[in-house]
């Protein structure tokens, strides 16, 4: 019988390990996998811009010829003063050999007759017509109808701008006019370098409300440009000086520079992004990202000099260079993402219509002409943020909890204590975090000062319990001390009752009856219903069952030689905790704490439930934030899949994966170093 069960043993062994390898195998391979394909997803993002001359294509002598909304559309104004509109072809919507180009509008064009300069803008179903006429004296705008698409265009009105009526003529006059955004305002550029602010909404006419400087008096405007939404624009003088001007508050403000070696000769931008291509006198090619001040990628190209205008394809990766002759040159833009880069990721930016440079995660809006704002520091913040609160609150607890449940609990109320505390691992987290939404954040709203009173004399009432109990005879206290528990929970109960049915007297006591204008007025710290207190109580009742049954499990597996050898020496049960139990199961202790931090980090659903999911950057208790794992779970089925916004929350989904990895790697190294430090005791 010793053969065959020697073999069936072996065996066994042998599947068992064998087993057990693979499935170790498989956990690794699971787990490169997922960072592998999130390094898959994310890595278009990071790829370096660059510009490639690819063709030269004729398109027909023609003047101002400029993209003016949506649909891939363009005007062309002829020599005869005739606006002709058209919509760009890809060659893979048809026949690669079909023209570049095909009609919008049907039947005849619209006749401007001889206009210096103009501009077109289409929105809510009305186009916008704005000429510069009689040599730059006069502006003049039409209005059309142009919901059908289709011409004649039925005109709607039509104004006239040829100064101001308290002012007389214009003092000097305009080189070119462009509609502002929402087509509520002109823009208008005089020969000295001024740009003038014209409103287009008020009902008596054209209105003249201020005008500014764009380049000093030495200087002369050697390009200009509106970027998307038409709320700034980038101004070229003649020494290679590239300046970004907004408009906040019908102020005309300068944002930031771009130094070139030589005089930007042509400046165009992109119609959806505030992404502009720069063409210098020497021939140098520049694409700039204006939001991030970065120039993205830089092409060296010869005969520019006969370069008389450029434009940007809609869909920002073509450029056509048009020459005099009527050949224009096909630049390829290869610049998927230009708002990705570490920079605009950590550093403070300055975005159209702020006042300053701040940190931002803005990812959509209601508006077209709205600007993405991608920062991570918000949600940096505040994904520690929630966890730092929510391990002030769990590890005291749990820690505490677990060392009195191992080491002086009564065996029999161990027994029904642990599996209860960690079958409250197995509540779902979506629970938790309805409750604590519709249920905790409106209670700590109404009783704000015993909630924070309630840290504070909860502890205090424990150690005024133990401090009547050292009285009593010693033979009772360690009668009493493994069912202190018991006495415990109903004094806790009643602390907490008290501090809530007292609320208001005590309200009035300390923050003269106002917690909440008291913390406003005096610390500064605004308060929302929805806060980092509550998600700090909520989550750190979700994290306390791990930290605590880890930690229980490493006191509990103290040897109780070790404690029997220590109390025979005189060392009191204190003594023997401090000194020998907390030093034996540090490495336990310091794994489960570790755990509980990365399960913080990690948590999705208490923080979106129970905060305003608000990207704030500040520690502020009684506010908000928005966690890495919060914002995946509320923007990721809205992204567009492959763009910018997509790929960056996958970013942020790689991010916590490596922050993760790291801190169980530290945690693992820190409790190999404990282990081996305390293995002789």
């Amino acid at each position: 019988m010793a053969r065959p069960l020697a073999f069936k043993r072996r065996f066994v062994d042998a599947l068992l390990r064998r087993l057990v390898g693979v499935g170790g195998a498989g956990v690794i391979a699971t787990i490169a996998l997922i960072f592998l394909y999130l390094v898959w997803v994310v890595a278009p993002a990071l790829k370096t811009p660059s510009v490639t001359e690819i063709d030269v294509i004729d398109t027909h002598p023609a003047t101002n010829r400029r993209v003016f909304g949506v649909d891939d559309t363009y005007a062309q104004l002829d020599a005869n003063g005739d606006l002709r509109f058209f919509r760009s072809r890809l060659a893979s919507e048809g026949d690669a050999r079909a023209p570049l180009a095909e009609p919008r509008f049907d039947g005849a064009p619209v006749h401007l007759g001889d206009v210096t300069d103009f501009d077109v803008y289409w929105a809510a179903d009305r186009l916008k017509i704005v000429l510069l006429k009689d040599a730059g004296a006069v502006i003049e705008l039409i209005e059309f109808d142009a919901s059908d698409a289709r011409l004649p265009l039925a005109e709607i009105a039509r104004t006239l701008f040829a100064g101001d009526a308290d002012q007389g003529q214009m003092q000097a006059a305009f080189e070119m006019v462009r509609v502002g955004p929402r087509g509520t305002l002109l823009y208008a550029l005089d020969a000295r370098g001024s740009l003038h602010l014209i409103d287009a909404k008020r009902a008596g006419g054209l209105k003249r409300t201020g005008a500014w400087p764009l380049v000093p008096e030495s200087s002369d405007v050697s390009a200009i440009t509106f970027l998307s939404g038409r709320y700034s624009w980038l101004v070229a003088d003649d020494h290679g000086l590239v300046t970004q001007w907004m408009m906040r508050a019908r102020e005309v403000l300068p944002m930031r520079e771009f130094n070139f070696d030589a005089r930007i000769t042509h400046l165009a931008a992109e119609p959806w992004r505030k992404v502009a291509l720069a063409v210098d006198e020497q021939g140098g090619v520049h694409l700039m990202h204006t939001t991030s001040g970065r120039v993205l990628a830089m092409k060296e190209l010869d005969r520019v000099s006969d370069i008389e205008q450029i434009q940007v394809s809609p869909r920002g990766d073509r450029a056509l260079l048009r020459s005099r002759d009527g050949q224009s040159r096909q630049l390829m833009l290869d610049n998927e993402h230009p708002e990705i880069s570490w920079r605009s990721l950590m550093a403070k930016t300055w975005y159209e219509g702020y006042p300053q440079p701040s940190y931002t995660w803005q990812s959509a809006a209601s508006e077209s002409d709205f600007e993405p704002k991608f920062s991570f520091v918000p949600l940096i913040v505040g994904t520690f943020k929630a966890a730092f609160y929510a391990m002030l609150v769990a590890v005291p607890v749990a820690v505490l909890g677990a060392i009195y449940t191992a080491y002086f609990m009564a065996p029999a109320m161990r027994r029904l204590v642990k599996p209860g505390v960690e079958f409250m691992a197995a509540m779902p987290t979506v629970v938790l975090g309805f409750l604590a939404g519709l249920w905790l954040a409106p209670l700590v709203e109404s009783h704000l000062t015993a909630t924070l009173l309630s840290f504070i004399a909860l502890p205090l009432s424990v150690l005024a319990l133990s401090r009547l109990a050292s009285p009593l005879p010693e033979a009772s206290v360690r009668k009493l001390e493994p069912w202190l528990g018991l006495v415990a929970v109903p004094l806790i109960a009643l602390i907490v009752w008290l501090l809530f049915r007292f609320d208001a007297p005590l309200e009035s006591l300390l923050f003269s009856g106002d917690a909440q204008y008291w913390f406003r007025t005096v610390l500064g710290l605004d308060y929302d219903q929805r806060n980092a207190l509550v998600v700090g109580i909520a989550m750190g009742i979700a994290v306390v069952p791990i930290i605590f049954s880890i930690s229980e499990d490493a006191i509990h597996g103290v040897p109780r030689h070790l404690t029997s050898g220590s109390l025979a020496l005189g060392a009191t049960p204190w003594q023997t905790l401090a000194n020998l139990v907390v030093p034996f199961a540090s490495p336990g202790i310091f794994s489960a704490v570790m755990i509980g931090f990365g399960r913080a980090v990690g948590e999705t659903m208490i923080v979106l439930m129970a905060t305003g999911n608000t990207p704030l950057t500040n520690m502020n208790l009684f506010e908000g934030m928005r966690t890495f794992a919060a914002n995946i779970a509320v923007e990721l089925p809205e992204s567009e899949v492959g763009s910018s916004h997509f790929r960056l929350l996958f970013l942020s989904a790689l991010l916590l994966f490596v922050v993760t990895f790291v801190f169980n790697t530290i945690a693992e190294v820190v409790r190999t170093r404990l282990r081996k430090r305390y293995a002789s005791l």
